[in-house]
């Protein structure tokens, strides 16, 4: 007997993150998941981390709280005031974004913290390359009978 399911990851969450994202920004920054891939000046890459268990209801299904890295990336080689301030301004605006999608078609989606140029050893490759990166977190209840 086959079973039914939604792809809760890609279809409840990481679709509707990068639809607001796009939307938002409108083609001025590419968003993207998966790999790290060198973008262009600026992108935003959503990677799938894993997911909690909130609470499991018998017959009900489960509340589960997911988790993508969200990874900002922002190419300058000298980093001048100028530079910092669209930064800053950038990471205000994503802030917003996901504070203003809140309760989108997940519950309770929250960026729980925020490192800056915090790098990879593929990411600090590249020259120029500034890196800010959040952990978001949005509980979804799924596997309903």
């Amino acid at each position: 007997m086959a079973i039914t399911f939604t792809n809760v990851f890609k279809d409840k969450i990481l679709d509707t993150i990068r639809k607001f994202l796009t939307t938002e920004f409108a083609g001025a920054i590419t968003v993207y998941t998966g790999t790290f891939k060198n973008m262009g000046n600026q992108s935003i890459r959503l990677t799938p981390v894993g997911n909690d268990l909130v609470t499991q209801t018998s017959g009900l299904g489960e509340l589960r709280d997911y988790i993508v890295d969200i990874g900002y990336y922002f190419k300058e080689k000298t980093l001048k005031r100028d530079v910092w301030e669209h930064i800053l301004r950038q990471v205000s605006r994503i802030e917003n974004l996901f504070d203003d999608n809140r309760n989108n078609t997940y519950l309770d989606g929250r960026l729980v913290s925020m490192r800056i140029n915090e790098k990879t050893a593929e990411e600090e490759e590249i020259e120029g390359l500034n890196v800010v990166k959040w952990e978001f977190r949005g509980k979804y209840f799924s596997n309903q009978s």
